[in-house]
């Protein structure tokens, strides 16, 4: 007996190192029986990648697939991530159906407990962790293009599966939907430092399911600009968009968190066989990281239709 009473007393100690140790006191249980249910499912509560804002789209569909990789490095106050990137541009129908499938093979990351408190996530800090992220699938189709009087307008449909980890509040663990119309237009200006200017613009909506019962679904709508400035093989381009939801935890005294807008910096360089993207990007709101990314493009040209 005295033997059981140990053992019984060692299994809830180490239980209780086990679990985290903050307060939890003035956490908001947002439903479920489960630890998760701490977790707000909203961009500014979560990941960098958990629930990001699309890639500017401007309207053209090239006739090759691409491979494209990268890293991807992410900075705020407590949160440190760098994460691989994998798309794989499938041109189904050259210049009119692209598909995508693209994500975050791993992320490796570290969060200090403030930081956790703030987003309640139940589990202390562990020092750097690995875990794996989602997988996302986009067609594009392009409706017009190459039109005198009217721009170049192509459809997206996206949405991901929930292969990332909702554990330390990287990923949401739920469906996430998007879907727009994007416009582009090129000029080219005669005796101009500048060859091809390019504006484009883009506007759609974004559904991501919540861990809320009462209200178990958020979306608003997405918008997005961009202008690219082309001189021979290099581009330089400027972007700012985001979402907005209507914030599916105000049932229970949580407003915002859910609106964020970024602002892009890029940088393309252009060759026969391979490109070089770097971006420098930044949240102006509901998105609190500064993000670097350097990404190579391989061109499949086994895939080009002559």
């Amino acid at each position: 007996m005295r033997n059981l009473l140990v053992i019984t007393a060692l299994f809830f100690v180490q239980l209780n190192a086990i679990s985290q140790s903050r307060n939890r006191q003035d956490w908001i249980d947002f439903g479920s029986s489960h630890i998760n249910k701490w977790l707000q499912i909203a961009p500014a509560k979560l990941g960098p990648n958990a629930l990001p804002v699309p890639e500017m789209d401007y309207a053209q569909i090239g006739k090759a697939s691409k491979l494209e990789a990268g890293v991807h490095s992410h900075f705020m106050k407590g949160d440190t991530a760098v994460n691989s990137y994998l798309n794989i541009h499938w041109v189904v129908v050259p210049e009119k159906v692209e598909i995508s499938f693209w994500g975050n093979p791993g992320e490796t990351f570290r969060m200090t407990n403030d930081v956790r408190n703030d987003r309640q996530i139940f589990y202390d800090d562990e020092g750097w962790i690995t875990s794996q992220g989602d997988l996302w699938i986009s067609t594009r189709i392009q409706l017009l293009k190459n039109r005198k009087t009217f721009p170049d307008i192509t459809l997206n449909y996206t949405f991901k599966n929930t292969t990332g980890h909702p554990k330390h509040g990287r990923y949401s663990d739920a469906g996430t939907t998007y879907f727009y119309a994007a416009f582009g237009k090129s000029f080219f200006p005669e005796n101009f430092f500048v060859d091809e200017i390019r504006l484009a613009g883009m506007a759609g909506y974004y559904i991501w399911q919540t861990n809320k019962v009462e209200m178990a679904q958020d979306e608003g709508p997405l918008f997005e600009a961009g202008i690219r400035l082309v001189h021979k093989k290099v581009s330089f381009i400027n972007e700012i968009g985001g979402y907005s939801g209507y914030d599916a935890y105000e049932y229970i005294g949580i407003t915002g968190n859910n609106d964020p807008v970024v602002y892009r910096l890029k940088f393309l360089l252009t060759g026969k066989k391979i490109d070089w993207k770097g971006e420098f990007m930044t949240g102006l709101h509901d998105y609190h990281y500064n993000t670097f990314k350097l990404n190579v493009i391989y061109k499949l040209s086994s895939f080009k239709n002559n």
